[in-house]
């Protein structure tokens, strides 16, 4: 049974991204759910007011990811929860006029190749982005609350100020819609004054429509103290522009280790394929991607394993000969220890 069988569909009508957003992340929690006879999320929506809200249930996690759509266009979105395992999400053809992101507590890894951005969002910053994104993929850490609000306004408001924004993010929306692209870079540190008026938010009930004007109240303040900041945000230093491209670089080396997981090159014939020290490369690496290239390279073989064992009705013996262990035994402790349970488990729930 789908985990998201009994939503209600109201929600598909409205065109704002972010309730796509989360309708897409909630069918990734789902099936990345083991439990398939319990629900793992659910999606209320509430057409008159345009509030759609996932709540997120055991065994995958607690607490809830919201947007809201006012008569303005503005788009107020809002979490706060935890997840219980690993969850990577993959989004594709991303569009969005112009979003902030305000992130109050945890951190998540952003990956977006046609940016050459791959780095760790952390709590206390504040992140925008606008234009079109072919791809971006997030991951998530199992145990750590994480609590944020995002603004994301329509093209008329855009339209409406956009010559009166601060001239660094003139300039980049400018790029932006010039050449079809996107941005998406850290825009300003959280302020107390900022903080506050998030947190503010965070708490703000929205069940009566005298909240509901407060709440956008707030969010216009929001919005206001952040254009007010501009001025000091996306201009690069010297060392940011080098760290972008050594980023640049680990990229291009996880793609090699993508297209050659199986027969993976060391780590000197890496570093010189993609031109980098390889000192710097295996530093950089565990900076940027959190674990080192050899277990990157695992991980890479075990959720191949994990497919074939779920997806193509593959044996234990059989997976583990395709993803390079000649000893079933030693594959069956490779794949607990990285997902938790024994090879053979997977293959069952495949088979269910």
């Amino acid at each position: 049974m789908s985990a998201l069988s009994n939503i209600k569909t109201s929600s598909l009508q409205n065109d704002s991204v972010v309730v796509r957003r989360l309708q897409q992340f909630g069918d990734q929690l789902s099936r990345a759910s083991a439990e398939t006879t319990l629900e793992a999320t659910s999606l209320a929506d509430h057409p008159r007011n345009g509030h759609t809200r996932l709540c997120l249930n055991p065994p995958l996690g607690e607490g809830y990811l919201e947007s809201m759509r006012l008569p303005s266009g503005l788009v107020i979105s809002r979490k706060d929860c935890a997840l219980s395992r690993p969850m990577t999400s993959r989004y594709q053809q991303v569009s969005r006029t112009l979003g902030f992101s305000l992130i109050l507590d945890g951190a998540f890894d952003v990956r977006i190749p046609q940016l050459s951005v791959c780095d760790r969002v952390q709590s206390g910053s504040v992140w925008v982005s606008s234009g079109r994104l072919a791809s971006v993929t997030t991951r998530h850490v199992p145990g750590k609350r994480m609590t944020g609000i995002g603004l994301d306004l329509s093209p008329q408001m855009v339209e409406a100020w956009q010559e009166e924004a601060p001239e660094p993010l003139r300039r980049a929306l400018r790029d932006a819609l010039a050449d079809q692209g996107g941005i998406c870079a850290p825009y300003t540190p959280m302020t107390p004054t900022i903080q506050r008026l998030a947190l503010k938010m965070l708490r703000c009930p929205t069940t009566s429509l005298c909240m509901r004007l407060e709440y956008e109240s707030m969010a216009l303040s929001l919005l206001a103290s952040l254009l007010s900041m501009g001025d000091g945000g996306l201009n690069l230093s010297v060392t940011e522009r080098r760290q972008a491209r050594q980023k640049r670089l680990i990229f291009e080396a996880l793609d090699i280790l993508h297209a050659e997981w199986r027969k993976p090159p060391t780590i000197a014939q890496l570093a010189a394929r993609v031109g980098m020290n390889e000192c710097y490369l295996k530093v950089g690496f565990k900076d940027v991607v959190g674990s080192t290239i050899g277990q990157y390279v695992r991980g890479l073989r075990m959720e191949q394993a994990r497919q074939l064992l779920a997806k193509q009705g593959y044996t234990v013996q059989q997976a583990a000969l395709e993803v390079g262990f000649s000893n079933p035994s030693h594959f069956s402790a490779a794949f607990r220890s990285y997902f938790g349970h024994r090879p053979s488990e997977a293959a069952i729930t495949a088979g269910h």
